[in-house]
């Protein structure tokens, strides 16, 4: 089923972001052909390139949203993110960590299996452009369609200021995640209930919070959970006052 996408802003606030994002499309997986292609991104990645041996797809993906990147000129599919809301269950962190009561809640969600084909990691500019885009299409979803407050990743120490830089806050707890190589992760928090107003002095807080872009596609209505993508009649969550 189509997607209906958010309108662009004719005049985005600074339109040197859009270069940015170059020749990429963003979008959240909304039909089984798009879920399988963003599925296929992390297996080249996860069980090829990083060496893991982690099923693909897993239970998490029945009940979760699929991003997708896609470089337009080749029409190849090349970046992936998963965003698992807890209102349906444990999400994934909680095989390892015991959630402190602020995120045991139905208005937090994970982010996690992040993958891009390692030939689009970075682009002719040298910025992350997959990156960026992925970041900005998860933080417009979230916010703006799903209303969630908090959102949850783990990260391995030497990746961890990538989160740090995207106002992710450090809990100091610290786990070994066995299905991904034994190595440590630390459970990071982004808290969006104010709109993260506190960090308007972020120098990408335009291009991420405000301005919108052409490739950058979020559905007017979330799509449904996991490869068939019913859509569902409302929002998930309701913006807390």
């Amino acid at each position: 089923m189509q997607v209906t996408a958010q309108t662009p802003s004719p005049t985005p606030a600074n339109p040197s972001y859009s270069e940015i994002l170059g020749d990429y499309r963003f979008r959240v997986c909304s039909d089984p052909e798009s879920f399988a292609a963003a599925l296929e991104v992390r297996r080249r990645v996860y069980n090829g390139g990083c060496g893991y041996d982690v099923p693909i797809p897993d239970s998490y993906d029945e009940r979760s949203w699929l991003l997708l990147a896609e470089h337009v000129p080749t029409g190849e599919a090349v970046g992936t993110m998963r965003i698992t809301p807890r209102s349906t269950g444990r999400i994934e962190a909680e095989e390892y960590f015991s959630l402190p009561p602020l995120l045991r809640t139905s208005i937090a969600v994970e982010v996690n299996r992040f993958a891009i084909l390692p030939a689009h990691r970075k682009s002719g500019n040298l910025l992350p452009s997959v990156s960026f885009g992925l970041f900005k299409l998860m933080i417009n979803f979230v916010m703006d369609r799903l209303g969630a407050d908090f959102v949850i990743v783990c990260s391995k120490e030497e990746r961890i200021w990538t989160y740090e830089w995207l106002r992710f806050q450090r809990s100091g707890m610290v786990a070994r995640y066995t299905k991904l190589g034994n190595a440590e992760h630390e459970l990071l928090v982004q808290d969006l209930r104010h709109r993260l107003r506190e960090h308007t002095d972020h120098r990408l807080w335009d291009f991420l919070f405000e301005s919108q872009y052409e490739q950058i596609s979020v559905p007017t209505v979330p799509p449904g959970l996991g490869p068939n993508c019913d859509f569902p009649a409302e929002p998930l969550y309701a913006r807390s006052a």
